[in-house]
């Protein structure tokens, strides 16, 4: 799954790589941003090899779409606490 990110990722940044950075991010998040998401709570990554393989792709983006290391996104590690929040929250319901 990190290797389809990978791809992802490197489809937009040979696609986009002249846009502004409204565009690379609008890009970063309709296409790469969905199989990360899937990946992280799918998958549920907890050792730190696979946890560090999804945030390089994630901060790879960022350096993309905003021309340094950092963004305003929120990390994988936090969404992922907030999705298994929302499932429990959904099995109890």
């Amino acid at each position: 799954m990190v290797q389809k990110a990978w791809r992802a990722l490197h489809f937009i940044m040979h696609i986009v790589k002249k846009g502004n950075k409204n565009m690379k991010s609008f890009a970063y998040t309709s296409l790469v941003h969905p199989i990360l998401e899937y990946e992280a709570v799918c998958w549920d990554p907890y050792r730190k090899c696979q946890i560090r393989a999804l945030d390089h792709v994630q901060n790879k983006g960022a350096k993309f779409a905003h021309n340094s290391g950092s963004s305003d996104w929120e990390s994988l590690a936090q969404r992922r606490k907030i999705a298994h929040v929302c499932a429990l929250q959904s099995v109890y319901r």
